[in-house]
């Protein structure tokens, strides 16, 4: 093993190095001089590098990128809870996907990154002293118009609000997102999803404060990028990038996703604590509630995970809706009710309801449905649930529940 050569006074930390190239390996050495003693092992020459390392650093550059990472978990399981960083030369998202997935703390990108490594090694030790403890949320649904993005956003508020500002929507809903027309981000240029991406390397506590929009709420807001190009960036495995870092920063990510199951949307659901499913009492809604709810079972997700939120509910309810849901065995966690003019009178004002009607009834509504996200519910008040008929409608039945499907208990 070959060591740095650096003897500065003090308490030092000792580095590994695990990499065959001695070019990257010396400036690695160099711009961790001040703090740590750099040895190196070459990647071929050991799966089991020497215990007790304050920090491990993985070579993953070129044509033996993809073999480094299949080496993490050997490294890591030599090493215990010692952070491991990764030296890339290119953002792979297979191989950020794959590290990330391993355990490994953070990403140094050649050339930029090496001469701050010591910053970045710093700003992700402490930001993973705070750890992985946001809870992802998201709002979805199969047929679009139902008010997937309305409820989102004013829900979102009632979070950021209850935590203090730690919370963040987060817009895929592609190609155009709507959520910016209710957040009223002013004008002023503030990072895109895209944007995040790009920069997810060099995020510090100012960037998250002044880069990331901020309703007056307390908010915090990640929308699309304007230019429609800018879109191939936001993929699967850049998207479960992003939460990772979103669940370091805030108690709540919350996802305005797109109204179908492409890899994106599929990549937000699986990471999901709670998937909230908007839905309207009409029959093509409830048709695309049941495809929903079929396909989470078939994904495996458990049941508490899912909520049901029916969007412009008349108050005595519709007999056919409550008939039908109760044949697909599907229980409402919570109604909204049919208040077109007021929703739209606040978005047209550029509000959410709290501003414009904070006592509303609807803005009440958004209430009780954060309360179902929060351990401790969110002032008082519950949810109002629908009642159901007690009677089967055979045509129904033979529409919507052609398999026969196990019923999901409610999610509280």
């Amino acid at each position: 093993m070959t060591n740095a050569g650096n003897t500065l006074t003090g308490s030092r930390k000792n580095a590994l190095y695990i990499g065959a190239s001695g070019e990257i390996f010396t400036k690695t050495a160099k711009a961790l001089t001040l703090l740590y003693d750099l040895n190196r092992e070459d990647v071929r020459a050991s799966h089991r590098p020497p215990v007790n390392p304050d920090l491990v650093l993985i070579e993953a550059v070129g044509v033996d990128a993809h073999d480094a990472v299949e080496l993490i978990p050997a490294v890591r399981d030599s090493v215990g809870n010692c952070p491991v960083f990764l030296i890339i030369d290119r953002r792979d998202g297979d191989i950020l996907f794959a590290a990330a997935k391993h355990g490994v703390q953070g990403f140094i990108e050649m050339p930029g990154d090496l001469a701050n490594i010591l910053s970045i090694i710093h700003k992700e030790e402490q930001r993973g002293k705070g750890v992985f403890s946001g809870q992802i949320v998201s709002f979805f649904s199969l047929k679009g118009g139902v008010g997937t993005t309305t409820v989102a956003v004013n829900v979102a508020e009632q979070l950021a609000i209850h935590t203090g500002g730690s919370a963040i929507l987060l817009d895929i809903n592609m190609p155009l997102g709507d959520s910016a027309l209710y957040i009223n981000p002013g004008g002023r240029e503030y990072y895109s999803i895209n944007d995040f991406i790009l920069n997810i390397n060099r995020l510090d506590d100012d960037l998250m404060g002044n880069a990331i929009a901020c309703h007056s709420s307390g908010l915090r807001y990640l929308g699309l990028p304007a230019n429609l190009e800018e879109l191939e960036s936001i993929t699967d495995v850049n998207i479960k990038m992003v939460l990772t870092v979103l669940r370091r920063y805030y108690n709540y990510v919350i996802i305005d996703c797109p109204s179908d199951l492409n890899p994106v949307t599929l990549a937000c659901l699986d990471d999901s604590a709670s998937i909230m499913l908007v839905a309207e009492p009409s029959l093509s809604s409830m048709r695309a509630v049941r495809v929903a709810f079929d396909t989470c079972r078939q994904l495996g997700y458990p049941a508490q995970r899912l909520k049901l939120i029916l969007n412009r509910a008349i108050p005595q309810g519709d007999e056919i809706i409550n008939e039908l849901l109760e044949a697909l065995q599907i229980p409402v966690d919570a109604n909204i009710e049919n208040n077109y003019l007021t929703f739209v009178s606040a978005l047209h004002k550029g509000c959410l309801l709290q501003e414009f009607a904070p006592k509303s009834q609807a803005n009440q509504q958004m209430k009780d449905i954060a309360a179902l996200l929060l351990p401790d519910g969110l002032e008082e008040g519950k949810a109002v649930l629908s009642s159901s008929s007690k009677k089967k409608s055979a045509w129904l039945s033979f529409l919507f529940n052609k398999r026969s499907a196990s019923p999901i208990e409610a999610g509280t």
